[in-house]
C-alpha cells in the first residue's frame, strides 16, 4: 500500500458512525479526495477533531487505496493558521459560502495545481481584513468560472448590453425568461468581470443588487454545471453583508 503527502483545503466534513467522520479534502497532489478517519469524535480524542473543520489548509500523510472511494488518514497537521477567518463572523460567512461553491463545482478527482492554487490564494487574501469588501465572493465566482472553463464573455457594449446566463454572453436580446438578465444587473456583473478582487473598492453595489447578482451566478452555476446544488450558506450570507 503506497503512503503519499500532500497539502489540503478541507471542504466538507461529516458525521459516519457514533466516533468517526468522512472528510472530503481538496488536495493538491490528488484532487478532491474523501477519506474516513475513525475515533475523532471520541471522547479520547481531544481537540483533533477542530483539525477537521472546514476551511482549514492542511497537510497529510494519507494511504493511497487504488480504486478505493474512501481511503484513511496516517497523519495530519494543520498547514496554516487564519487570523480572522474562522474568528471574523463577516468573513467566515464569505468563506463557508465560497468553500460550498468550490465543493459544489468541483467535480473532477484528478489533480489540477493551477485549481488548487487559485483556492489557497483566494482564502489566503479573504483572511487579511484589510482585503475585505462586499463583493468579493461575487469577483470569487467570477474567477472560479473562468478557471473551470465557462468564464462571461466580455463583450459589453455596442448595444450588447444584457447577459445572457446560457450562452455567457452578452447580446441585445430584451431581458426575460431563465437565461437573459437585465441592463442593471448585466451592467453589474460586467464590473465584477472587469475589476480584480483587488480593485474592488471602485465598484459600488446596492444590497438588493448583490443578492440579485449572487443569484444570477448561482443560477449560471447551475447552468454551467450538472449537479450543482442550492447553497445552504447562501441565507447566512445575505443575513451578515
Amino acid at each position: 500500500m503506497r503512503i503519499y503527502t500532500t497539502e489540503g483545503i478541507i471542504f466538507k466534513t461529516v458525521k459516519y458512525s457514533e466516533t468517526s467522520i468522512i472528510c472530503d479534502i481538496y488536495t493538491r497532489e490528488k484532487g478532491l479526495r474523501s477519506y474516513i478517519v475513525s475515533g475523532v469524535r471520541s471522547s479520547r480524542s481531544g481537540s483533533k477533531a477542530a483539525i477537521y473543520r472546514p476551511l482549514n489548509l492542511i497537510e497529510i500523510v494519507a494511504y493511497d487505496n487504488e480504486g478505493e472511494n474512501l481511503n484513511r488518514i496516517k497523519e495530519i497537521y494543520l498547514n496554516h493558521h487564519f487570523q480572522h477567518l474562522n474568528s471574523d463572523v463577516v468573513l467566515s460567512a464569505i468563506g463557508i459560502f465560497m468553500l460550498e461553491v468550490s465543493r459544489n463545482a468541483i467535480k473532477e478527482k484528478e489533480p489540477n495545481q493551477d485549481l488548487y492554487t487559485f483556492l489557497l490564494n483566494w482564502f489566503l487574501f479573504l483572511d487579511n481584513k484589510l482585503n475585505y469588501h462586499p463583493c468579493l465572493h461575487l469577483r470569487f465566482m467570477i474567477e472560479l468560472s473562468i478557471q473551470l472553463g465557462f468564464g462571461p464573455m466580455e463583450n459589453y457594449g455596442n448595444g450588447n448590453f444584457n447577459f445572457d446566463l446560457l450562452d455567457a454572453t452578452f447580446c441585445n436580446y430584451p431581458a426575460g425568461g431563465d437565461y437573459i438578465l437585465d441592463q442593471d444587473e448585466s451592467g453589474a456583473l460586467f464590473e465584477l468581470i472587469t475589476n480584480q478582487k483587488d480593485n474592488l473598492y471602485n465598484l459600488q453595489m446596492t444590497k438588493a443588487l448583490r443578492i440579485k447578482t449572487a443569484e444570477n451566478l448561482i443560477n449560471y452555476f447551475k447552468i454551467h454545471i450538472s449537479g450543482f446544488r442550492d447553497l445552504n450558506s447562501f441565507d447566512v450570507l445575505k443575513n451578515v453583508l
